[in-house]
């Protein structure tokens, strides 16, 4: 009777073998812990991202100006050049932040009144009586503004000073600042 080749492995082991084999193993190329930190560096970019995309800043306008006396009332007025190019986004009853001089106070206030066409700056000269170093507040087409201010602020004591003022013009995202 010829000899039975018995092989020198174990069924059970070569099974075992040839199942591990076939099995798909991923290699581990960062802890559970570190994966987590990821996840959640992830998670917080995401969040930052929808608020930077969510905030809405406020986009202010500068305009330089002169207190004029009003001949008609008592009340003291500040007179704004606006860029005419700025004349859609300024309106009556917008609110504006003044600063007459360099040490007087911030004062909150209102515009009052719009010119409803420019004017070119030799008429904003004549109109206003602008000579000497004022009359270089003005060196392109502007739209004037009117704003009324406090009965404590008189014509008097402030004609001709100069006044700084800013003016929010509208809104946009927070990411619109950042260079495309």
């Amino acid at each position: 009777m010829p000899p039975i080749k018995r092989s020198i492995f174990r069924e059970h082991a070569i099974q075992h073998y040839a199942q591990s084999r076939e099995k798909d193993v991923l290699p581990r190329l960062v802890s559970p812990p570190v994966f987590l930190f990821l996840w959640m560096v992830l998670s917080l970019c995401l969040v930052l991202g929808w608020l930077a995309w969510d905030i809405r800043t406020p986009v202010y306008t500068s305009a330089i100006g002169i207190i004029v006396g009003d001949g008609s009332s008592a009340r003291t007025q500040a007179v704004l050049f606006v860029p005419a190019n700025q004349q859609q986004v300024v309106h009556v009853g917008e609110p504006v932040q003044l600063h007459i001089g360099s040490t007087d106070p911030l004062l909150l206030r209102t515009v009052t009144a719009v010119t409803a066409t420019p004017l070119s700056p030799e008429q904003v000269r004549q109109r206003y009586h602008l000579d000497g170093g004022v009359s270089l507040l003005v060196t392109q087409p502007s739209v004037i503004l009117v704003v009324l201010l406090d009965e404590h602020i008189f014509a008097t004591n402030y004609a001709g000073s100069i006044v700084h003022a800013q003016m929010q013009i509208g809104e946009q995202s927070l990411l619109s600042f950042f260079p495309s």
